[in-house]
C-alpha cells in the first residue's frame, strides 16, 4: 500500500489504513511509538497503561474503624490480593 504524507499543523502525519489499524488494534487515541531505525520509520503500538491514581481511586483505601478487627483484616486482603471477603 502506497500512501502520501500530509501536512498536520506545523508536523507531518501518514494515515494508517483501517484494515491495518484493526488488525492491530489501534483507534483513536491511542498511543504508539514512532521511532527510525536504518532508513526506515517504525510506528509501534504501546500497550495502555493505567494512570498513577484516578480521581476515585481513594476511596478503595478507606478502611471503616468501626469494623472488628477480622472484617478490616478482610478488607485489606481484598485490596491488596483481591481476594474476597
Amino acid at each position: 500500500m502506497t500512501t502520501k504524507i500530509q501536512k498536520w499543523g506545523n508536523s507531518l502525519a501518514v494515515r494508517l489504513p483501517k484494515d491495518v489499524a484493526r488488525k492491530l488494534d489501534l483507534h483513536e487515541g491511542s498511543s504508539v511509538a514512532v521511532r527510525e531505525e536504518r532508513d526506515r520509520i517504525m510506528i509501534v503500538g504501546v500497550p495502555p497503561h493505567r494512570d498513577a491514581a484516578r480521581k476515585d481511586d481513594w476511596r478503595k483505601f478507606i478502611i471503616p474503624t468501626k469494623k472488628k478487627k477480622e472484617h478490616v483484616s478482610g478488607m485489606v486482603d481484598e485490596i491488596l490480593y483481591g481476594a474476597s471477603r
